[in-house]
């Protein structure tokens, strides 16, 4: 390879080009960085067919979510391997072994920041919020800054929110099914559930009223994201991303697939989070949602005037958003498995017609299994992406197996890695779940997984992430989701439309109809009024 590369610089200066040279001495220094990475972590095995240009990533994206790590781990036969990574960058490290993932997300999270790509994503879409802060003493005092509105009591008290919503949500998607004259239609499941998850998330965090997605500030944030999600899942989007790893400058740069997720922070900035802070300042009340929570942080001094909006921001996305893809993917699966869909209407046909926070919470097993089920099947954020910052030693519970027949029980990381933690996958993975692709909610009720086996988030699941890093809302989301799904199912069947869906990635999962195209997320399915 080295004679080469001195020979293509030897032709460059003959030719005088100094942009030609300076492209083969970037190859070269990248492609003996890679070789060097590769050396160190010569005991993991890594699949073949690798892009020169793409690496595996590529791979990666052409597929539906997950398909190639899972294929991996089947061939390869480990829970810990090693891809090539695209543009001769380092060889990323992809970690799917239970006590693997216990070291990095529960013992030494802090040691496993956010990559920068990631982060300087983080900051333009949510702004540089929860989402975004690293360090122990930062990351811990934000956190406790509001974790008490998001505690079970505040869940429990802001429950009569999300029924209301749950309730305008089925009178509006009735007057739609009315106005079709059969008693039926086919809808875009996504659209709705994404009105329904801003609305809860603005009643209960802020009070404020998005009018089911029908406020001006409502819908331009749900086009704002649109845009964001269309330039993301596109060939383009995946392009910038490949360069913006390698190349951390570019994200200064003035590129579309940079505005578009600037966009969505911009437009709640200048939007609710202005009218907010606005009414807050002219209505001092104490209180502790999450509203209260922030401006008394801002009065204090503790955050600025742009933090507080950052907040805003991100609490109003990551809380509408992951939860509304989630309630999407509980419909599809329940249109999907008719036989469940009608034991789950049972089952909430035995209440009466006002659930309470404790029927839902305590006394329907089955709405529960269903619920963990599709955050199994479905994650809505399906990888993460650190970056180690010192030298580790992961241990593993399925040890690596050399060509020598030497067993290995532990993996030398160096600082400075790159890992990604295939979250879609490890919820599919047949050595914990044994029937990983299959919906099926009774696996929750029988509790015959091995423990060892599964990571230690909340049940068993990294739909949440884990450790001090674990979502702050899941509690909210976990109630929004069982709430929606039993008021829907109450009151309204739903059929599968046998359209065929793929999976990408846009920040959080998002549904692709084939026939109609990546830049059009949508997720199909057929409503009856009972």
């Amino acid at each position: 390879m080295y004679p080469t590369v001195l020979k293509f610089i030897n032709t460059a200066q003959s030719l005088q080009s100094l942009p030609f040279a300076i492209l083969v001495l970037f190859i070269t220094f990248a492609l003996v960085e890679r070789q060097l990475s590769s050396r160190r972590l010569n005991v993991l095995p890594m699949p073949g067919s690798a892009s020169w240009i793409w690496g595996h990533e590529k791979q990666v994206f052409d597929k539906s979510v997950g398909t190639a790590y899972s294929k991996w781990m089947q061939q390869l036969q480990s829970h810990i391997f090693k891809i090539k990574a695209a543009l001769f960058k380092q060889d990323i490290v992809v970690v799917a072994d239970p006590f693997a993932l216990t070291h990095i997300m529960q013992k030494n999270v802090y040691n496993y920041p956010h990559s920068d790509v990631l982060r300087s994503r983080i900051a333009r879409l949510l702004g540089k919020s929860l989402g975004w802060v690293e360090g122990e003493n930062e990351h811990r005092q934000m956190r406790h800054l509001v974790a008490s509105s998001l505690s079970q009591e505040s869940v429990r008290q802001g429950s009569s929110d999300i029924f209301g919503v749950a309730e305008n949500l089925c009178t509006s998607l009735e007057n739609h099914i009315a106005l079709q004259g059969s008693g039926s239609t086919i809808i875009n499941v996504n659209e709705w559930t994404s009105a329904a998850a801003l609305d809860v998330i603005g009643r209960f965090g802020f009070g404020h009223d998005f009018q089911g997605g029908r406020s001006t500030d409502a819908v331009r944030i749900l086009n704002a994201w649109g845009s964001m999600v269309k330039m993301a899942i596109s060939l383009q989007g995946f392009v910038v991303l490949m360069f913006l790893r390698r190349f951390h400058l570019l994200n200064y740069m003035p590129l579309a697939a940079l505005r578009s997720q600037g966009n969505v922070r911009l437009t709640i900035h200048a939007g609710v989070a202005e009218e907010l802070v606005r009414r807050e300042n002219c209505h001092e009340q104490d209180g502790y949602d999450l509203l209260s929570r922030l401006m008394g942080a801002y009065r204090s001094q503790i955050i600025s005037l742009g933090e507080l909006k950052d907040h805003i921001s991100m609490f109003i996305m990551s809380g509408s958003e992951t939860t509304s893809q989630t309630m999407s993917y509980a419909l599809w699966e329940l249109a999907k498995n008719p036989e469940v869909q009608a034991k789950l209407r049972r089952e909430i046909m035995l209440f009466h017609v006002d659930l309470s926070y404790d029927d839902i919470q305590d006394r329907m097993p089955y709405l529960d299994a269903i619920c963990k089920e599709v955050l199994r099947l479905h994650p809505a954020a399906p990888y993460m992406e650190r970056v180690s910052t010192k030298d580790d030693k992961l241990p593993l519970r399925f040890p690596i197996t050399l060509k020598d027949g030497t067993k290995v029980n532990e993996v030398h990381i160096p600082a400075g890695q790159t890992v990604i933690i295939p979250i879609y996958s490890i919820g599919r993975d047949d050595a914990v779940w044994g029937d990983g692709d299959v919906f099926r909610p009774e696996r929750w009720m029988e509790n015959s997984s091995d423990k060892d086996t599964m990571p230690t988030g909340w049940s068993g699941l990294l739909s949440f992430s884990d450790g001090p890093r674990q979502c702050l809302g899941r509690r909210l989301a976990v109630l929004e989701l069982k709430i929606t799904i039993s008021s829907l199912i109450r009151r309204f069947e739903f059929v599968d439309t046998e359209d065929v869906i793929t999976h990408k990635v846009a920040s959080s999962l998002q549904p692709i109809c084939a026939g109609g195209g990546e830049s059009n997320p949508k997720l199909p399915v057929l409503v009856k009024i009972l």
